[in-house]
């Protein structure tokens, strides 16, 4: 019983509060994405203008080596082009093309494409393209918008190959075929088919990059999610670990010590009328805090372990242990009643922890908090569920500097009880004094911690 909670308190086991909590983690994280919008915005901004300062830097280096390879070839005795000023304008072309292919892809493509054929038509006055080499404008367009999503490929491939074939045949030429509908001999059909697949395949490596880009950019995105949720994951696992560890410091600490004060305190009253109390006491005092330090040692070897299987680990505490934690309230000097069925009932791991670690917090209460003189203990157990009741009659006991005003107790039966999803009911009863009521129902256990992550808990004896 814990002074100040005079109104009875009900506590049930929260089910589904991980799977919530973990929502409100997960929702908390993305909120604070959200709040960051405006800073992403722009770093966008930032890397469109580097991707921009990047594309121009390119069209230059690669104007400035066409104009370079073009003024060396000149030079030479041996290169006598058709049209040298079509060799600058498909220089031309090709740095207009790689200026615009990321930032701007979709209008890069029509406006070079476009421009490229017209620029060109002008320069040869409608003629034949004289190399090949003059259509890497038409392919470097058709790639960069193909790479970047924003044309179909088959658009892309049908205008650029059709151009391409235009500018193969004269602009002339291709104009008289159509009016015609005679091909032969204006269009050269090898030279054609060969630059149709030089094409097909510029608009086709666009497209398979575009799709492995995108493929990874998902891939980084479920990444990020993982790594945002993993890192939920883990605070939720500190969280939950530091709250483990305080409940079984408390449990295997708090029992004992509290027993081995209420003792001292008992034996130091009555000395002077039974000068052998305090000796009595003491001889139970020493073994009682032994068995403190042990639990204690436990739990600490647990926590300092690299690994689970270089520590020792306590056997959880079961049902059997109960009649332990009466003799050991008993012997601090509460008469306990105790209604155990015999023998005590077979039950799942968690409901007899759940059953000891209660009724050992509620006798302790009873010791700390109340001046009853006894205190009685019920175990009954139906097809259903178990139930355990701690009653005293009171009273409270008043507060002193060695018992202080309250504490943890009714919070670590709420976690006992959560664990092994039951409800407890702690509250002051009608003719006075306190009752503690564990039920657990059978039918409706949660799923064992300990099934995603195998760990036991060290446990006093």
């Amino acid at each position: 019983m814990e002074v100040g909670s005079a109104a009875s308190l009900v506590i049930t086991a929260p089910h589904g509060a991980y799977v919530d909590g973990m929502s409100a983690e997960v929702r908390a994280v993305a909120s604070g994405h959200r709040a960051a919008g405006a800073t992403g915005s722009q770093a966008a901004r930032a890397q469109r203008r580097e991707v921009r300062r990047q594309d121009l830097q390119v069209a230059a280096a690669a104007g400035a080596l066409w104009t370079a390879g073009l003024v060396v070839a000149s030079r030479w005795d041996y290169w006598i082009p058709a049209s040298s000023e079509a060799w600058w304008c498909a220089g031309a072309g090709l740095v207009a093309a790689l200026a615009v292919r990321r930032w701007a892809a979709r209008a890069g493509f029509w406006a070079v494409s476009g421009g490229y054929l017209v620029a060109y038509s002008l320069v040869l006055d409608g003629g034949r393209m004289p190399s090949f080499v003059h259509v890497i404008p038409l392919l470097v367009t058709t790639y960069a918008v193909t790479r970047a999503g924003a044309e179909p490929p088959v658009l892309a491939a049908v205008v650029a190959g059709a151009l391409g074939v235009t500018l193969q045949a004269g602009v002339a030429n291709a104009a008289w075929g159509l009016s015609t509908w005679d091909w032969h001999p204006a269009v050269d059909l090898s030279s054609a088919v060969q630059l149709v697949a030089l094409v097909v395949a510029a608009a086709l490596l666009g497209a398979m990059v575009h799709r492995l880009a995108r493929t990874s950019a998902s891939l980084a995105e479920r990444n990020a999610q993982l790594v945002a949720l993993q890192e939920v994951r883990a605070r939720e696992a500190v969280a939950a670990e530091r709250t483990r560890i305080a409940r079984e410091l408390h449990d295997v600490v708090a029992h004992h010590v509290s027993a081995i004060v209420v003792r001292a305190q008992a034996a130091d009253r009555v000395a002077d009328a039974q000068p052998d109390a305090p000796r009595e006491a003491v001889r139970w005092i020493a073994p009682a805090g032994k068995e403190a330090l042990d639990a204690m040692r436990s739990v600490v070897r647990v926590l300092r372990a690299a690994d689970e299987e270089a520590a020792p680990y306590a056997p959880t505490a079961g049902l059997d242990a109960l009649p332990g934690v009466l003799a050991r309230v008993r012997e601090a000097g509460l008469d306990v009643r105790a209604t155990l069925p015999d023998p005590l009932p077979a039950c799942a791991p968690q409901v007899g922890l759940a059953v000891v670690r209660v009724a050992q917090e509620a006798l302790t209460n009873v010791l700390v908090h109340s001046a009853a003189p006894h205190a009685t203990v019920t175990l009954t157990r139906s097809a259903t569920d178990v139930v355990l009741e701690v009653t005293d009659p009171g009273p409270p006991r008043p507060p002193t500097a060695g018992t202080g005003l309250g504490g943890n107790g009714l919070l670590h039966m709420r976690e006992r009880a959560a664990a092994a999803g039951a409800s407890v009911v702690a509250g002051a009863l009608p003719g006075g004094g306190w009752r503690v009521r564990l039920v657990v129902p059978l039918d409706r256990l949660p799923e064992d911690p300990a099934r995603r992550a195998p760990r036991r808990e060290a446990a006093d004896a």
